[in-house]
């Protein structure tokens, strides 16, 4: 499972525990398959973690917040939000004890360690208890999650974007091999398959400081790989055992976050201030993945996050956290909650 719901500031991490939900999470809502009805949104917006009661997707309500500077990303697993930071002084990552959605509290702090081992994370999956993250400056990080303990890691391949996984095939984008494969039969100790694409891919990442970064996304629906590119603004589609691609489409934007659910990617894009990703549609898109064809999309305002449970899609933007029933294969709006406004969103209990 992945539980990861992905975004940048007007800008998303999977445990195998019980249950989770997600974006991304990549695969990205919920992966369990699980019909039961997410009680909260989870929001960074690059000063705190909020917690909103979505219980009713008509009528969202802000429950509370807490503090964790240049916030950026959230994953959920029960009772704890992983929160990625930003800022070069702050934490890598931080541990929100949310078990307590009235009361959260800062459970533990990661520090970031630019010579040796944390710098920015991007995307998180865990499986058995081992947590994948991908770092855009230091790599695929392999940690003991059941016991909190990010000091004891290996670090392996180069500077990684995105991840998912595939039956016993976990698949990563990074600078060194573009998009590849480790074997995660042994889920501790991931084994390089070999096949890789390092053609087809923007490996790169694009600052948008200090809400964290651009980067292409992978996901998967059980079957294909499918990459949300950034600097082609496209989304392609990949056999998941050659790793070629096999089609292609133009997003006309800057994947923000990625997510795919029951049969359709959905997309969240903006514009940056900054040099080359000025030029980029502001919203969020629904594709058919069957066609890659344009389903609907939306036009908002600094989009950056999507989750996805059931017939429902959260998103957020700049403007606040916008629920819509995509039931149709369409957006239907039924609620925008103003304090909902943020980066990334995650889902859970």
């Amino acid at each position: 499972m992945k539980i990861y719901t992905k975004s940048l500031k007007f800008l998303t991490l999977t445990v195998v525990l019980t249950l989770f939900f997600s974006c991304s999470d990549n695969s990205s809502s919920d992966p369990s398959g699980s019909t039961i009805t997410p009680q909260y949104a989870y929001i960074t917006d690059g000063n705190e973690l909020k917690i909103i009661d979505v219980a009713t997707p008509t009528s969202p309500l802000f429950v509370s917040g807490v503090t964790v500077n240049t916030s950026y990303f959230v994953s959920v697993s029960p009772n704890i939000a992983y929160v990625a930071q930003y800022d070069a002084t702050a934490p890598y990552l931080s541990l929100i004890d949310i078990s307590n959605a009235s009361n959260p509290t800062v459970s533990l702090t990661v520090p970031k360690d630019n010579s040796l081992a944390f710098s920015l994370l991007s995307d998180m999956y865990t499986v058995n208890n081992v947590g994948y993250l991908t770092d855009v400056y230091r790599g695929l990080h392999v940690i003991d999650v059941a016991n909190n303990n990010f000091s004891s890691q290996v670090n392996l391949g180069g500077d990684a974007m995105s991840l998912t996984k595939v039956q016993n095939e976990l698949f990563v984008i990074d600078q060194a091999n573009g998009l590849h494969s480790y074997d995660v039969t042994t889920p501790g100790s991931p084994v390089p398959t070999g096949t890789l694409n390092n053609t087809d891919i923007d490996t790169a990442s694009y600052s948008d400081s200090p809400f964290g970064q651009y980067h292409s996304w992978v996901e998967t629906d059980g079957v294909s790989l499918f990459v949300a590119n950034t600097i082609d603004k496209k989304i392609k589609q990949f056999d998941a055992t050659t790793l070629t691609l096999v089609n292609e489409v133009s997003l006309e934007g800057y994947p923000t976050a990625f997510a795919i659910h029951n049969g359709h990617a959905f997309i969240t894009m903006k514009a940056s201030s900054n040099a080359p990703l000025q030029n980029s549609f502001d919203g969020v898109r629904m594709y058919d993945l069957a066609t890659l064809t344009l389903v609907d999309m939306k036009p908002l305002s600094k989009t950056s996050g999507i989750a996805l449970h059931n017939n429902h899609a959260y998103v957020t933007d700049g403007d606040g956290l916008h629920i819509y029933d995509v039931s149709g294969n369409n957006f239907a709006l039924q609620s925008t909650l103003a304090a909902g406004f943020g980066n990334f969103i995650a889902l859970g209990q």
